[in-house]
């Protein structure tokens, strides 16, 4: 992290010495993409996984940056109140800006670790948080236990990688629901490129709402720590879950919840649980408690829920935050500098405020994005 750092200031201090304001302004978004190349190859020097496709989609993030129109960016910043709520109920103005906000986010997570815009399991703790991602997602899949030509559904589907993975892995069809056009486009785009388009497809639904399909529709479900972002009903969502699985069907989950040491009139604890929804993009915690309830009301047999880790996330924030906050503060000098534009580093700026009380809220096991599901619908 030391390396990176010294490394983020010297590439600013050499672009503070431009001297023709204009000639910087132009050449911004070529400046801010050589900063990204430069970090990322620092950053995974020792990760070696899929290096080049990840390269890629960090440079991809840079230019769709650059690109966003201000109304995106303004919202995007604006949806941040929503995680200073007490509740939040999904109207059509906050749903706009959830859509801005995570179609937004899913570039800035794609720079660094979370282009799938989830926190692992710690299944080996010597690697980052893609390649434990990458981990994971294989016990997912076997979990599932489908085969060619069955159906499963992915509910929060993002970028469609996961459903890839499931998809090429089993050869069964996996359909993708998601409220984010930019990150559906991107799901399409990957699975032409892949040639899977006859087994991948992805609609543009919202999970708060009935499910767009018939009963039994699906052999298996699942979705990754996508409930909080902006749920609203654990238990109608469930519901509707029990709905569309076939009788024999399995279910498999990511939550996050809050632990039984949370104490809610301890204003540390309050402050730490907070700025972590603000990080992590969640607008609501449930207690475990609220998961179990749901799932039975709604009919499932729950086969196992558990914590997956073999240590602690924390590890993993802390990597993360070794990457992210050395390139918010090269991004602000540069920009301080007239050479990146504005927005660039409000955007960063506003992504990892919160950090150090995030990993706070993890280290004293306030919160947990590791609570593993696995459940089934009666035959």
């Amino acid at each position: 992290s030391r390396f990176l750092y010294l490394h983020s200031v010297k590439v600013a201090r050499s672009f503070s010495c431009i001297e023709d304001h204009h000639m910087a302004k132009a050449t911004g978004c070529l400046s801010i993409f050589v900063l990204a190349v430069s970090l990322w190859l620092g950053y995974l020097v020792a990760t070696k996984d899929d290096f080049l496709y990840r390269s890629q989609q960090a440079l991809k993030a840079v230019v769709a940056l650059a690109s966003l129109p201000q109304e995106r960016i303004e919202n995007f910043l604006q949806a941040y109140d929503m995680f200073e709520m007490d509740t939040f109920t999904g109207t059509p103005e906050q749903m706009k800006y959830v859509k801005d906000y995570y179609e937004t986010l899913n570039h800035l997570c794609s720079i660094g670790n979370f282009e799938k815009m989830y926190l692992p399991p710690v299944l080996d703790p010597t690697k980052d948080t893609y390649s434990n991602q990458k981990l994971y997602e294989r016990k997912m899949v076997e979990r599932l236990n489908v085969g060619k030509g069955q159906h499963v559904l992915d509910i929060g589907c993002g970028r469609g990688r996961v459903a890839h993975l499931v998809a090429s892995t089993t050869g069964a069809h996996v359909t993708g629901i998601n409220i984010d056009k930019d990150q559906l486009a991107s799901a399409r785009s990957f699975a032409k490129e892949k040639n899977m388009e006859g087994q991948l497809k992805f609609v543009e639904a919202n999970y708060n709402e009935p499910l767009p399909f018939a009963d039994a529709s699906f052999d298996a479900l699942y979705y990754v720590q996508v409930i909080g972002g902006y749920g609203t009903d654990l238990k109608k969502l469930f519901k509707e879950a029990y709905r569309v699985l076939k009788p024999g069907g399995v279910a498999t989950f990511e939550d996050y919840v809050i632990l039984p040491a949370y104490n809610d009139s301890d204003m540390l604890h309050r402050r730490y649980v907070q700025k972590s929804k603000a990080v992590l993009g969640v607008v609501k915690y449930y207690y475990d408690s609220e998961f179990s309830d749901a799932l039975t009301e709604a009919g499932f047999e729950t086969i196992f829920r558990r914590n997956g880790s073999l240590a602690h996330q924390a590890l993993l924030l802390e990597r993360d935050r070794d990457f992210f906050l050395p390139l918010t503060a090269a991004v602000t000098a540069l920009n301080s500098a007239g050479v990146v534009p504005q927005h660039f580093a409000s955007l960063l700026q506003r992504m990892t405020e919160g950090t150090e009380d995030c990993i706070e809220a993890h280290r004293q096991n306030l919160v947990t994005g590791d609570i593993e599901t696995l459940v089934k619908k009666p035959l």
